[in-house]
């Protein structure tokens, strides 16, 4: 852009559009297919057009130019605003700071000029971006609720926004106001905002926004199906964590329903296998398998939620059926004014969800015949699941859904009251787990085989406590049959505690000096089963027992060693390392007495 004292408006504002025309084609197409080895090359070609654009519009500034002032400002705010992005995609963090600040307090003074407020929101929620970028969510805050408000205060004028490609409109025609550009504009802040909060660990305001968000997505039509449903599936597991689930459910089905819409206008289009096509219905069937598993995990965590409060100390029978599962025992310092502090009004408007929130509740469950309901429908979602991550093709994905599936026989059988139908659900599970184990190699899936081995030591620990108490019940002598059956579900138990702890020790067959953080928990607590499970095992002779004693009194010195020699996991376990310490201190008498009567 080349500018002379005796340029025209006209002249000046035909070369900015078609230079601006080339910055938004290098930008929006040309970077797409930019080669690998030169990834920012068309944001480098826009760069250099815009710095030639400002040099000349900032010529402009202070002479007699018939160019109105603000207008001159509105463009000279949008080439350096797209001037601190391409720097801030160029990881050219300071350069980008001093270029959006420069931006900043050029349109400070007219914030609120419909020629300028699209502008200036887009400099405060880049700013908000960049601070983040950097680490300071804090800082990113400040320029983030700035933007918030500056819309806030434009809204109240009643103007109209102009958007740069009718403020540098040269045919004349009436300049239309764009109101959707500002919303779309304040819709980012939100979201940014959300992002923001969740750093600062204020993660309900977070969730408060990202729904908002969400909502004002919907009420705009400005959101892409799947990414939109995938988005509202995720909160809907925040919302559920604090017990939300009227919350969560309702995120659910609104995502269920959107998605239920996208299929029929892909519906539309069938038989059409273009590429374009079938990659559509790809993605759209790895996001219903994704939003089904937020389904199944809604149903997990109603599940557990409701067989914690039924295990608390709580004996109002009235207490437990009235409690909340909306929210509503939630605090939000709602200083900003956002859902006006009531965290239980955040739903869709726009969407009816009627279909699929009739399909489940939301009240914790009380009953067997509660629960089994909700298990029936964590079995449909994970089931539909798996038709899309298959073992063979994605297994990481495939072994959590049956690792899922076995938590909610565990957890069905919680509410169960006939002990013979509880053995049978973990029974299931047993089943479920081992054939899952004998097709996945250790190797690859270490992290997975050790879950399964210590999972199912606690299943057949849970069937052999069941089992135990069915014979402390009855005055009748054991049969050998059932004295067999308590031996085989022992041994099966230390035998998968044994597999997880020698997948953890080395070569040498020793356990680390020092356990990571995220194993000293499981590690102790299976040394902790074995000694336990020795103990159980019924022997027919002296010299058995012996070998039972032994085992038992191995493995609680084996946590006695790791705590001594590893204050954190002493810190950590506690309780665990004090009966381990007095287990470890008896059973010496006993293997003496033992070993003194077989002598006898």
């Amino acid at each position: 852009m080349t500018v002379s004292g005796d340029m025209s408006i006209k002249e000046i504002l035909n070369d900015f559009n078609e230079n601006y025309a080339k910055v938004r084609k290098l930008l929006d197409e040309d970077s797409k297919n930019d080669p690998e080895n030169e990834p920012y090359l068309s944001k480098y070609k826009a760069k250099m057009i815009l710095f030639l654009l400002y040099e000349s519009l900032k010529k402009l500034q202070g002479n007699d130019s018939s160019l109105e002032e603000i207008k001159l400002h509105a463009m000279l705010g949008v080439v350096l605003l797209n001037i601190g992005i391409i720097e801030m995609d160029t990881e050219e963090l300071t350069s980008s700071e001093k270029t959006l600040t420069e931006a900043l307090e050029l349109l400070t003074p007219n914030a609120s000029k419909p020629e300028i407020i699209i502008t200036l929101l887009g400099v405060y929620n880049n700013l908000g971006i960049l601070w983040s970028n950097r680490d300071e969510p804090e800082k990113a805050k400040t320029y983030l609720l700035q933007a918030k408000e500056l819309y806030e205060t434009f809204k109240c004028t009643l103007q109209m926004p102009l958007p740069i490609e009718h403020i540098v409109s040269t045919t004349g025609e009436n300049v239309m106001g764009d109101i959707m550009m500002l919303e779309k504009a304040h819709t980012l802040t939100l979201y940014y905002l959300a992002q923001v909060y969740g750093s600062l660990k204020e993660n309900l305001k977070s969730a408060v926004y990202c729904h908002v968000t969400l909502r004002r997505q919907l009420q705009y039509k400005d959101y892409e199906p799947i990414d939109w449903a995938l988005n509202s599936a995720t909160l809907s597991q925040f919302f559920a964590e604090q017990n939300g689930f009227l919350q969560s459910r309702h995120h659910l089905a609104a995502a269920s329903t959107i998605l239920e819409e996208y299929e029929e206008k892909l519906g539309q289009g069938e038989g059409n296998n273009d590429e374009a096509h079938l990659a559509k219905l790809e993605t759209f069937k790895h996001r219903s398998a994704d939003v089904a598993r937020c389904w199944a995990k809604y149903c997990i965590l109603l599940m557990t939620a409701s067989k914690d409060r039924l295990m608390s100390d709580s004996s109002d029978d009235d207490a437990l059926a009235e409690a909340t599962t909306d929210m509503s025992d939630l605090t939000l310092e709602d200083n900003e004014n956002i859902c006006g502090g009531d965290v239980t009004q955040l739903i869709f408007p726009d969407v009816n969800v009627t279909k699929y929130e009739s399909i489940i509740g939301d009240k914790f469950l009380l009953t067997y015949q509660d629960a089994r309901e909700v298990f029936l429908n964590c079995q449909i979602w994970l089931n539909k699941a798996k038709e899309y991550y298959k073992l063979d093709t994605l297994a990481s994905d495939y072994i959590e859904l049956i690792q899922d599936s076995s938590q909610s026989y565990s957890l069905l059988a919680f509410f169960e009251d006939d002990d013979e139908r509880r053995a049978k659900m973990h029974k299931r599970r047993i089943d479920m787990l081992e054939d899952l184990l004998k097709e996945i190699n250790p190797v690859y899936y270490l992290q997975y085989c050790r879950q399964l081995w210590f999972e199912l030591g606690e299943v057949y620990s849970d069937i052999l406590n069941i089992k135990l108490e069915k014979l402390n019940k009855t005055k009748e002598k054991p049969t050998p049959q059932a004295l067999k059956k308590i031996n085989m579900l022992c041994e099966k138990s230390i035998e998968n505690y044994d597999a997880f702890l020698n997948s953890v020790k080395d070569k040498d067959g020793k356990m680390p000096t020092k356990l990571k953080n995220d194993l000293i928990r499981p590690v102790i607590s299976a040394y902790a089963f074995i000694g336990r499970n020795s103990m159980k095992r019924i022997a027919v002779d002296k010299a058995t027992q012996l070998i039972n004693v032994q085992k038992s009194y191995d493995s609680y010195q084996a946590v006695v060693d790791i705590c001594t020699g590893d204050e954190e996991a002493a810190l950590k376990m506690q309780e665990e390392f004090q009966l381990c310490r007095e287990m470890a201190n008896i059973l010496p008498i006993k293997i003496k007495r033992l070993q003194q009567e077989i002598v006898d």
